[in-house]
C-alpha cells in the first residue's frame, strides 16, 4: 500500500510546473547545442539532475509537454534538462551526443551545484536507444538509466565498465519499436549486471491496482546490488504512457532513479561486525552492526538473511553513522546478508550491501576436502585437431548484424579463436587463443553437446580456476578484458564474471608461458542439471590466452580459514618435533615454537584472524624448514615417498599450476618435512 499511496500522491500533485523553464546553449565539439532547463523553486544545493531525451523527429518542447517530468521535478526538487538533438535525432553509434551529455552535467554542476553522483538519464524512442548507448559509454557519469519505448536496433550488447541499474518502459502494442525486441536487450544487461535470471513479477502493478494493464518484471540482486526492470503496459503503443490509470512513466522512472547514486553522496560501509564471511556464529540470535562513513537514515532500510532461497527479515535500527541488525534464532547453515535502502546525509542511497555468514559450529578435517568435477585434458587433443576446436567444445564468432562464424566440436586447424600449444613447464602448456578478430564477439563453450559431452553440476557452490596471459603488447597496453560465464543448457545464467584482467605478454610467440594471472572464481549452482561454461570477448583483434581450467566443489568458509589454519598448525608442530635437540635454540626454531604457542588455543569466528595466524605460522615454517632433521640419502626409510602441492584453497594441485602456495614432502619413515611456502 505504501507504493500505491506514493503513486496516488505524486499523481495528485502533478500540476503544471510553477517555475519558468529557460533555454540555454553550450558549444560541444565546435557546434552550438541547446537545451531546455527547468530548475524548480527552492531547489536545494546538491540536488539531483535528470536528463530527458526526446525521440526521432521530436524536440525538447515536445518531450516536455508530453511527459510529467517537470511536475515530478517540482515535487522532488531536482534539476531537469531536455536536451535537443541535431536534426531532431541522436548519435547512437558515436560520441557526439555522449560528449553533449557530459557537457550538460558539467554545466549544471557549475551553474546549479547539482550532485555529480546523482545524475540520471531517460529517453523516449530514439532517446531510449541513446540512453542504452550512454549506459555503455559513460556509466561512470550517470547513476541509473530509464529508456522508454526504445532499444538498440543493431548490436544489443551490454559492455559497460560497471554494473548499471536499468528500468525499461514499453507498451506491448508498440508498432515502431516492437515489444518483442525488448527482452533480448534486457537479457544482455541481466547477464552483464550479474542479476538473478529468474524474475520477480508484480502483476498487476502496483499491487492492488484495479487496472490489470501494468506489470513490473524485476531481475534483482546483481553486482553492486543493481537491478534490471521492465515496466510493461498492456496494449499501449509508441508513446510515453503517462496514464494515471496504468502508471505514470515519469513517477515510476524517478522512484527507480532516486535509489541509485555514485560517489560521495552515497553512504559506504566502513566496518562490519562480525566481519564478512564470519562463521561458527551462534544459532540463538545476535546483532550485526554496520558503521558508515557518514550519518545514515535507516527508517526505510531493509535487511534480510537468506538460506536456500528462504529469506529471514531482520530488525533494523540506526543511530548516527551506525546501523544495527537484529538476527533472530536460526537453523544451522550459510546465509547471505542483504541490506538496501540506507540513506545518507544528502539523500543518496547506498549500493545494496551484501555479506555472507555461517551460523552453527562446523567441524573441519585434517585433509582439505576437494572434489574435482571438470579438468579437460586439452593436450591430448593436439594430435586430433591441432590448432582447432577440441572435442566437446564449440566456438562462435558473431557480428552485430547477425553474421556468424561457427566451428563445432573437433574442427581441426581452424582460424580465429582456437586452441594453441606451448612449451611445457610454464604456467600452463595449452590454452584457448581468445579473440573476436574481425568479428564483434567470440565465444568458446563447453557443455553444449548433451549427453555425449555434458557438464553436470549438482546444486551447490563451486570454484573455477584458470590462468590468462596477454597475447601481445597491443592487448597488454589496451588492458583488454574477457568474460567467464556459467549457465544452464536451457540458457539460464548461473554466474557471470565480466571484464576479467590478465597479465604478462606472450609477444605472439609460442614459447613457455610465464607471468600470467591466476583466476579463482566461486559460483553457486541453483539446481541439479547440465550446464555450460563459456569464455567470451568483444575486443576485436586484441587477444588473451586462457588455460589450465579446472572446476571443483568449493570449500566451506570454515574449512578454508579455520581448517587451513589447523592443518598449518599441525604441520608446524610436526616440523618442530623433527628438529634435533642441538638446533632447538636456533632463533628460527625458537620463533617457530613461539608461533605454535601463540596460536595453539586460537578460537575465533573471523576469517581475518585465522588468515593472520596462518600467515604467521607459514612464515615461521618457511624459515625453520632447513632445520628439519631429515637426511635424504637415496635409499631406505629416508626415501621421498611423495611430494604434494596445494593451492590457496588447500586443494592438491600440479606443481606448475598458477596459485600453488605450499609444497609438502613425505618420507619413508613417515616424517612430513617442512611445508615450504611458495610464491603465488
Amino acid at each position: 500500500m505504501k507504493h500505491l499511496l506514493t503513486i496516488f500522491l505524486a499523481a495528485a500533485s502533478l500540476a503544471s510546473a510553477t517555475a519558468a523553464s529557460t533555454w540555454e546553449s553550450l558549444t560541444v565539439g565546435g557546434v552550438s547545442r541547446k537545451m531546455k532547463v527547468y530548475v524548480p523553486d527552492n531547489t536545494p544545493s546538491g540536488a539531483a539532475l535528470v536528463i530527458a531525451c526526446h525521440g526521432m523527429n521530436q524536440d525538447a518542447n515536445w518531450h516536455d509537454s508530453n511527459s510529467k517530468w517537470a511536475a515530478v521535478a517540482d515535487t522532488a526538487k531536482f534539476v531537469l534538462v531536455f536536451p535537443e538533438g541535431i536534426d531532431r535525432g541522436w548519435d547512437i553509434g558515436g560520441n557526439r551526443d555522449v560528449n553533449f551529455v557530459c557537457a550538460i552535467i558539467d554545466k549544471m554542476e557549475k551553474e546549479h551545484n547539482i550532485s555529480q553522483g546523482r545524475v540520471y538519464l531517460t529517453g523516449f524512442s530514439m532517446g531510449g536507444m541513446f540512453t542504452y548507448h550512454c549506459a555503455n559509454r559513460i556509466p561512470d557519469r550517470i547513476a541509473a538509466f530509464v529508456p522508454v519505448s526504445g532499444y538498440p536496433m543493431g548490436d544489443k550488447g551490454a559492455y559497460s565498465s560497471r554494473p548499471v541499474p536499468i528500468m525499461h518502459v514499453h507498451g506491448t502494442g508498440d508498432d515502431v519499436c516492437v515489444f518483442s525486441g525488448v527482452q533480448p536487450t534486457l537479457d544482455n544487461w541481466i547477464k552483464r549486471n550479474g542479476c538473478n535470471t529468474v524474475e520477480e513479477l508484480i502483476s498487476p502493478y502496483p499491487k492492488g491496482n484495479r487496472n490489470q494493464g501494468a506489470k513490473m518484471h524485476i531481475w534483482g540482486d546483481g553486482l553492486d546490488g543493481v537491478e534490471v526492470r521492465l515496466l510493461e503496459f498492456k496494449d499501449k503503443g509508441h508513446w510515453q504512457s503517462e496514464d494515471p490509470v496504468f502508471c505514470l512513466t515519469s513517477v515510476e522512472g524517478w522512484n527507480f532513479m532516486k535509489r541509485w547514486s555514485l560517489g560521495p553522496d552515497a553512504p559506504k560501509v566502513k566496518a562490519l561486525e562480525p566481519e564478512n564471511g564470519s562463521f561458527d556464529l551462534p544459532l540463538d540470535g545476535m546483532d550485526i552492526s554496520l558503521t558508515f562513513d557518514m550519518n545514515v537514515d535507516g527508517s526505510e532500510a531493509e535487511a534480510q538473511l537468506e538460506k536456500d532461497g528462504v529469506p529471514v527479515n531482520l530488525g533494523v535500527r540506526s543511530a548516527g553513522n551506525m546501523l544495527t541488525l537484529s538476527v533472530p534464532e536460526l537453523e544451522r547453515g550459510e546465509y547471505a546478508l542483504t541490506v538496501r535502502n540506507v540513506k545518507g546525509e544528502n539523500d543518496g542511497v547506498m549500493k545494496v550491501y551484501k555479506a555472507t555468514y555461517t551460523f552453527g559450529v562446523e567441524e573441519v578435517g585434517d585433509v582439505p576436502p576437494y572434489n574435482e568435477v571438470f579438468n579437460p585434458d586439452l593436450r591430448a587433443e593436439e594430435s586430433k585437431v591441432g590448432e582447432g576446436i577440441p572435442t566437446g567444445w564449440y566456438r562462435i564468432n558473431t557480428r552485430s548484424n547477425g553474421e556468424k562464424d561457427e566451428k563445432t566440436s573437433g574442427s581441426a586447424n581452424t582460424g580465429g579463436a582456437r586452441m594453441k600449444y606451448f612449451m611445457q613447464g610454464g604456467d600452463f602448456d595449452e590454452g584457448f587463443y581468445l579473440s573476436a578478430r574481425d568479428y564483434d564477439r567470440c565465444e568458446i563453450t563447453y557443455g553444449k553437446y548433451v549427453p555425449e559431452h555434458a557438464l553436470h553440476f549438482d546444486k551447490g557452490r563451486y570454484v573455477a580456476t584458470f590462468n590468462s596471459v596477454y597475447w601481445n603488447k597491443g592487448s597488454l597496453d589496451g588492458n583488454v578484458k574477457f568474460d567467464f560465464t556459467v549457465k544452464s543448457v536451457g540458457g539460464k545464467v548461473a554466474a557471470t564474471f565480466p571484464s576479467l584482467p590478465s597479465s604478462g605478454n606472450m609477444d605472439e610467440q609460442q614459447g613457455r608461458i610465464g607471468g600470467s594471472t591466476y583466476h579463482s572464481l566461486e559460483f553457486d549452482i541453483p539446481a541439479d542439471g547440465d550446464y555450460t561454461v563459456t569464455y567470451s570477448m568483444t575486443s576485436g583483434w586484441a587477444a588473451v590466452i586462457v588455460g589450465n581450467l579446472k572446476i571443483a566443489t568449493a570449500m566451506s568458509v570454515a574449512e578454508r580459514y579455520k581448517g587451513t589454519f589447523m592443518r598449518t598448525l599441525a604441520e608446524a608442530q610436526a616440523l618442530y618435533e623433527s628438529i634435533s635437540d642441538k638446533d632447538l635454540n636456533d632463533p628460527k626454531a625458537v620463533a617457530l615454537k613461539e608461533a605454535i604457542d601463540r596460536y595453539r588455543d586460537l578460537v575465533s569466528t573471523a576469517p581475518s584472524v585465522y588468515e593472520a595466524a596462518t600467515a604467521a605460522l607459514k612464515e615461521a615454517i618457511g624459515k625453520a624448514g632447513s632445520l628439519a632433521d631429515v637426511t635424504v640419502i637415496g635409499s631406505g626409510d629416508n626415501d621421498i615417498v611423495s611430494v604434494e602441492y596445494f593451492d590457496m584453497f588447500g586443494r592438491r594441485a600440479d606443481s606448475m599450476s598458477g596459485g600453488v602456495l605450499v609444497k609438502r614432502t613425505t618420507y619413508g619413515n613417515g616424517l612430513v618435512k617442512s611445508v615450504k611456502v611458495m610464491d603465488r
